[in-house]
């Protein structure tokens, strides 16, 4: 994984204050090509989604709109993130301009805005609930690569935010995980596979599996990368 990277997690991380980590993302995002970000839940049904957003870089007055004019109902990226738990472009979104007139109102105003291409990555959350990281800026350099460290970025950035944003009792929420697990985690990490990481342990590949889904259930996670994120989010593993 890139330093860089590490270091930044490591730093979002140490922080307390959305600001502090409204600043790191923008950096870092930067660094991949992109300009602007937004962190948020996605709402249910009739719920308002401005209490979800836990960070904005949009230009206020498009942030406004979306807002007030419910866009978020229509939005084919948003709505996909219920479908896909992969990062993937805007443009990826399904979406048949000829059909959806909402979503083809939305995309045109985005781009009045300069928000016309960027990745989006779906954050699902333990007990069904769902929010999204999206970028800003042009998608085509990005490489299988460069997607998983945006994901891996993108993953820890909302569980931080949302961290700060918890009430005080929510440390008491953690639930401990096991020796064994922590170190299968720290292994997964560092990018081994589990093959690998049954070499390094001297444990079977099916028990290593279970230590990562034993993790995944405790944490409340939606898949491994997301328990990497979580357990160095509440420094059970340290990088």
């Amino acid at each position: 994984m890139n330093v860089d990277l590490l270091s930044t997690i490591e730093a979002i991380q140490r922080q307390t204050s959305a600001p502090a980590v409204f600043d790191l993302m923008h950096k870092a995002i930067c660094s991949y090509g992109f300009d602007r970000f937004i962190i948020s839940g996605l709402p249910d049904p009739g719920m308002d989604v401005r209490p979800l957003v836990l960070l904005s870089g949009w230009p206020e007055e498009f942030y406004e709109r979306y807002i007030e004019r419910d866009y978020v109902r229509f939005d084919p990226v948003a709505r996909y993130c219920f479908s896909t738990a992969m990062p993937f472009t805007w443009d990826e979104a399904p979406f048949d301009p000829n059909a959806d007139r909402m979503g083809q109102r939305i995309k045109s105003e985005a781009s009045d805005f300069g928000l016309r291409e960027g990745l989006c990555v779906p954050i699902h959350l333990g007990g069904g609930g769902h929010g999204a990281v999206s970028l800003v800026g042009p998608t085509g350099h990005l490489t299988h690569t460069l997607r998983l460290e945006l994901h891996m970025l993108a993953l820890y950035a909302h569980g931080q935010m949302r961290h700060i944003n918890a009430n005080a009792d929510d440390a008491s929420q953690r639930r401990a995980i096991t020796q064994r697990e922590a170190e299968v985690l720290k292994w997964a990490a560092n990018g081994k596979t589990a093959h690998e990481i049954a070499t390094i342990t001297g444990l079977t590949e099916r028990t290593v599996n279970q230590h990562c889904e034993n993790a995944q259930r405790k944490l409340g996670t939606s898949n491994r990368l997301h328990t990497v994120v979580e357990a160095i989010r509440y420094r059970l593993i340290a990088l």
